[in-house]
């Protein structure tokens, strides 16, 4: 079998994917023509198809997002910088970081940037984690930084529409509040800095 390389290089993952990954379908097709197939072994079959096909369709997937997305890294700077403006020097460093800077939230931001005003569905955002499981919670955590994503639901499916590249840095307090919760900080200092957030975010 076939295996991506470890430096992304999505079109050559999918190049070298594809093959097997048709040989798998192939068998699952060929097993579900036969009236007696045995049951496990046409389970097995799909289960080995399933995650081939999860594997080929996130590196197709990738070839249309950049490897690095401007955008998404030039917003987090901005909030970052909008933090220090405000709460430089009042409150430790530590807890004035933007969190949420994976390659998932990184890419599943660029598939969304890509449709800007335009829904998304759930369904191909997990195409671009190979179907993880937390997908749609790290989506929503793009907008816990603020960013104008809305969720709503088309045709049954769950859908997110990046509206704007405009930030709601009115969200800062309480990243600095999950900044704490996350980073387990000390009890006097959780106060301390609590103390300096507007009441809502305590």
């Amino acid at each position: 079998m076939n295996v991506p390389n470890q430096h992304p290089d999505p079109a050559a993952d999918w190049h070298q994917l594809r093959p097997d990954t048709l040989l798998a379908v192939e068998g699952v097709v060929g097993l579900l023509k036969q009236d007696d197939a045995d049951a496990q072994n046409l389970l097995d079959a799909y289960l080995y198809a399933k995650r081939l096909l999860a594997e080929s369709m996130q590196a197709l997937a990738r070839t249309d997002l950049p490897a690095k997305c401007a955008t998404f890294r030039d917003l987090r700077a901005q909030l970052a910088e909008r933090m220090a403006e405000e709460y430089g020097g009042r409150i430790p460093e530590r807890y004035l970081t933007v969190p949420y800077g994976s390659r998932t939230h990184e890419e599943l931001f660029a598939t969304l940037l890509r449709r800007l005003g335009q829904p998304v569905t759930a369904a191909l955002l997990r195409v671009v984690t190979r179907e993880a499981v937390h997908t749609e919670r790290r989506t929503r955590e793009l907008r816990e930084l603020g960013l104008d994503i809305v969720t709503s639901r088309e045709g049954g499916n769950d859908v997110y529409t990046l509206r704007s590249l405009e930030l709601d840095t009115t969200l800062i307090p309480t990243i600095i509040a999950n900044n704490l919760r996350d980073r387990k900080a000390p009890g006097h200092e959780k106060a301390a800095v609590l103390a300096v957030l507007p009441t809502a975010s305590g």
